[in-house]
């Protein structure tokens, strides 16, 4: 879905179009459009099909009352501009075993064999490359621990200072719930939200980089 390059994404839309000197078919209401383009991230093209697979396969959750193309537009070109700092640093095959756990935990989103054929059938794709998209994204998941997670570690002084400004996320019945209790959880609140902001730098440096056009505008 994602390893098509602007040419042959090209190709791919117009493969219904008539043959220069041949006529269409009477009544005929003109070329068929196959797919949409909807970003090209660094020469990789980003279709219709492939937002709307990262939804019904659960890549991507979209937001409540959003556009679902819009979010997952926005995650896969993420996801693209991610997947060429992987490649370009060689991270590793993930284990087959938590490739397989995390394939099997998408065919689990249907409801038996059939529905499943029917959906890798309406996006175009297989179990196979379903299966190397899994792989990529466990790749990018490993790049990220390792290259973000020591970073966004915080100090103690940080994580006090998290309980104090944000009482209201450890009070349970009007009642502050004691620092050692919640420690654990505030600290992985601020480091959770560290990395992330780490990982939005990064991203933005990506952007700049890497030629990113998109062509996607919401309904309304």
């Amino acid at each position: 879905m994602l390893d098509r390059t602007l040419t042959s994404a090209l190709v791919l839309l117009a493969l219904a179009s008539p043959s220069p000197g041949r006529a269409a078919a009477p009544g005929a209401a003109g070329p068929e459009v196959i797919d949409r383009v909807l970003a090209v991230v660094g020469g990789r093209v980003i279709t219709l099909t492939d937002a709307r697979a990262a939804v019904e396969f659960g890549f991507v959750t979209p937001r409540p009352a959003s556009d679902p193309v819009s979010d997952a537009l926005a995650y896969l070109v993420n996801r693209q501009l991610m997947l060429s700092e992987v490649d370009r640093y060689s991270a590793p095959t993930p284990a087959a075993a938590a490739v397989e756990r995390r394939t099997a935990e998408i065919r689990a989103r249907f409801r038996d064999g059939a529905a499943w054929e029917r959906a890798l059938a309406r996006n175009g794709t297989t179990f196979a490359r379903l299966r190397d998209l899994v792989m990529d994204d466990l790749r990018i998941g490993a790049y990220l621990d390792q290259r973000f997670s020591a970073a966004a570690q915080p100090t103690s002084e940080e994580v006090s200072r998290y309980y104090h400004d944000h009482a209201a996320e450890f009070t349970r019945d009007g009642r502050l719930l004691p620092f050692e209790q919640v420690q654990a959880q505030a600290e992985s609140k601020v480091m959770t939200e560290r990395r992330n902001a780490l990982i939005a730098e990064w991203l933005d440096r990506l952007r700049r980089r890497l030629d990113v056009r998109t062509s996607y505008a919401p309904a309304g």
